[in-house]
């Protein structure tokens, strides 16, 4: 079985986490700048594996009241940009909120603030990714 890689997009930074090969468990793995280059430097770091995914996900931004904001819009731009770039299946994932939840394991794991900047993005990218793991593991029983 192939992993499953999942992205949480921002300006700034950009998480992103794998499947295990059994597409059980999410790890947190990298993470990546954002800005113009963000699709040339998410395509650095999955590129030398893109034999071992069978998909991405990209964490969807929805606002809370399940409309499309400006962020899901920048969102689904990248998505298919790295969809076209990579030749892979690109998904879309509802991640509302796994940001603040991210913030707040790190915090109860006693993470300063600096420590938790670097590693916030990569672990909501985990986040979402192992609750689209569950669900999909769930439904083949």
């Amino acid at each position: 079985m192939k992993r499953i890689a999942a992205i949480d997009f921002g300006h700034k930074r950009i998480g992103i986490a794998l499947s295990d090969a059994q597409q059980k468990l999410a790890l947190p793995w990298k993470s990546a700048e954002g800005g113009r280059r963000a699709v040339e430097n998410v395509m650095a770091l999955l590129l030398p594996m893109k034999e071992e995914l069978e998909r991405i996900l990209v964490g969807y931004p929805l606002l809370l009241s399940g409309k499309v904001g400006e962020m899901a819009k920048e969102t689904e731009l990248f998505a298919k940009k790295l969809e076209a770039a990579l030749s892979l299946p690109v998904e879309l994932c509802d991640e509302r909120l796994s940001s603040r939840q991210a913030e707040r394991e790190l915090q109860s794991l006693s993470f300063s603030r600096k420590e938790r900047k670097g590693k916030v993005d990569m672990s909501a990218a985990a986040l979402f990714l192992q609750s689209y793991l569950d669900k999909k593991n769930s439904a083949l029983y």
